[in-house]
């Protein structure tokens, strides 16, 4: 797993509509795991066709991996990112601060969303390739209002707020991929689902009450049981 970060080309945009959407156009150029990264995203996107608001200072940015696992595994490549960015951040911020994962593709801190991670798997034009996209989003120095009258609204943080300063996004960047490269230095990726035993602890503790929107707007309400050996929700 290491080789896909430890080798990864970087390419960073003054903005962009949507940094998954670039990787898209772009794909037929890419032979390796590349970034883009975006100073400025206008058209950032979330689960279940949602927008995702990115405001100035905060971080967009989309990586594209080509895996060797089969594609039933595609979808522990977001809880491998997620993984890291939780390390990351828990460097930033002051000691005490509560940060937690939250299935499938979330990062809270004081039960605020402050990141979120997008997978898309896509097939190059013209060849059998198949890449999977993952794009992060992290409010690091301001959130967006969410309003209160939406179904999906719920409450946001930014980083910056349990730190002592503004955080740049170049340094956030590099100390990320630094997280990348050191968790693929224990997780092979034909043992990719050893990556949910890294996840869990980072996780809300068994018994919380969470609550997990679906694929029309919807909220459900339920006990958190842990997940399964291939990262279901239980």
């Amino acid at each position: 797993m290491i080789t896909k970060f430890l080798n990864s080309d970087v390419i960073w945009l003054e903005s962009v509509d949507s940094t998954n959407e670039e990787i898209k156009r772009r794909i037929q150029n890419f032979s390796k795991t590349t970034w883009i990264i975006a100073k400025n995203q206008s058209k950032g996107k979330g689960r279940n066709g949602n927008s995702w608001s990115s405001g100035a200072g905060n971080f967009s940015g989309s990586v594209i991996l080509f895996p060797t696992v089969e594609r039933s595994y595609f979808h522990l490549y977001g809880f491998f990112v997620g993984v890291a960015l939780h390390n990351t951040l828990k460097k930033l911020v002051k000691d005490g601060v509560d940060i937690r994962l939250k299935w499938p593709n979330d990062l809270m801190i004081e039960n605020g969303k402050v990141a979120g991670i997008l997978l898309e798997s896509v097939q190059a034009p013209n060849s059998g390739r198949i890449g999977v996209i993952v794009g992060v989003g992290v409010n690091l120095n301001s959130a967006p209002n969410i309003n209160a009258g939406d179904t999906r609204r719920y409450k946001t943080q930014c980083v910056a707020k349990f730190t002592n300063y503004k955080i740049d996004q170049l340094n956030f960047f590099s100390k990320f991929n630094d997280e990348l490269k050191e968790l693929g230095s224990f997780v092979a990726e034909k043992d990719l689902c050893s990556i949910l035993n890294m996840w869990k602890p980072r996780s809300y503790d068994i018994g919380t009450i969470i609550q997990i929107s679906d694929n029309k707007g919807g909220i459900n309400t339920g006990t958190f049981l842990g997940l399964d050996e291939v990262g279901g929700l239980m």
